[in-house]
């Protein structure tokens, strides 16, 4: 234990008077014979000495002035066996039990004004919430993550973590407007409190999500929907060159040239240098340059583009649709 326990020494003094007087001497010693149990206890017993110095200070409370000592001694006691309780609990994988007497620590604590003991718990309580919703989520048990991450965030506001678990759980209930509130939280929280894991898994899922949604779209032939949710997915991370391969197959589709030209060169910039990676991009390029009557590009673009699987089909534009020289 980290704490210096006192144990308090009670002088009896019997003396000749009334009965009230007699009654209430043998009560302040019951009051400091149970404190001295609690400390006896706290090395090998901390269930046993906590419920010892919660007795002993219901019984110093109830004496007013006289038991003002023993109820001191016995609060201030508190925080710290509480805390040690709920961490071998903890360790037991008493997930539950353990955030009950982590809750109870906290409220110890912040009764007498130990700011360690409520600073350590305050810090970990929301972890722990988290640690739970994220089983209660694997278990397919949505509400009661829902609640647990609540919990979570009503003890740290700010706790962008808990945010994301939340908005992985409103995507498994289909809840898109929820989904992005949660997530947007996170990336907003995690950016203020220097998390860059979380805002870079929150808008990775965010841009991947709605990558997903646009593709499903261009699939429906919903050429205009497609570039609706690209916009947002860019808005979340604009160098995915997956993005805008998309932008220039979807402007393609709606013979928008220049804009699938421009998404073409961005996906050009954010792909990796290489020409096996670069060549779809090229191709696109070459359609929509074909499709603008700019022949003499559109071969230049198509020749780019013949690398790898694409190779068949360029040299085809090449060789067959634009004659190139």
């Amino acid at each position: 234990m980290n704490r210096l326990f006192k144990t308090v020494v009670l002088g009896i003094f019997l003396f000749w008077g009334t009965a009230f007087q007699w009654a209430g001497a043998q009560t302040l010693e019951e009051a400091t014979n149970t404190y001295n149990q609690g400390v006896a206890l706290a090395s090998t017993d901390l269930p046993g000495a906590i419920a010892a110095l919660q007795q002993a200070a219901d019984i110093a409370r109830k004496l007013g002035d006289e038991g003002t000592e023993i109820l001191n001694l016995s609060q201030q006691q508190m925080p710290a066996l509480q805390y040690n309780y709920a961490t071998s609990l903890y360790k037991e994988k008493k997930m539950d039990e353990a955030i009950t007497n982590f809750e109870l620590a906290y409220e110890y604590a912040d009764n007498v004004g130990d700011e360690g003991i409520k600073a350590k718990t305050a810090d970990l309580i929301p972890k722990l919430y988290r640690a739970k919703g994220n089983g209660e989520y694997k278990a397919e048990q949505y509400d009661a993550a829902l609640e647990s991450f609540a919990k979570a965030l009503k003890y740290d506001p700010s706790y962008a973590g808990a945010y994301l678990s939340e908005g992985l759980v409103y995507n498994k209930q289909n809840n898109t407007p929820l989904m992005k509130v949660a997530m947007d939280s996170a990336i907003v929280t995690g950016k203020r409190t220097n998390d860059d894991k979380t805002v870079e898994q929150a808008v990775k899922f965010m841009s991947d999500h709605l990558m997903v949604e646009a593709n499903n779209a261009f699939k429906k032939n919903d050429f205009n929907k497609a570039i609706t949710l690209l916009d947002e997915a860019t808005a979340y991370d604009e160098n995915n060159p997956e993005l805008y391969y998309l932008y220039a197959l979807s402007y393609n589709k709606l013979s928008k040239w220049d804009e699938a030209i421009l998404s073409a060169e961005k996906g050009l910039n954010a792909e990796e240098k290489t020409a096996a990676k670069q060549a779809r991009f090229y191709f696109e390029m070459g359609n929509a340059q074909a499709g603008k009557g700019a022949t003499d590009e559109a071969c230049a673009s198509f020749r780019k583009a013949a690398v790898g699987p694409l190779a068949e089909s360029a040299n085809y534009q090449i060789k067959t649709v634009l004659k190139c020289s």
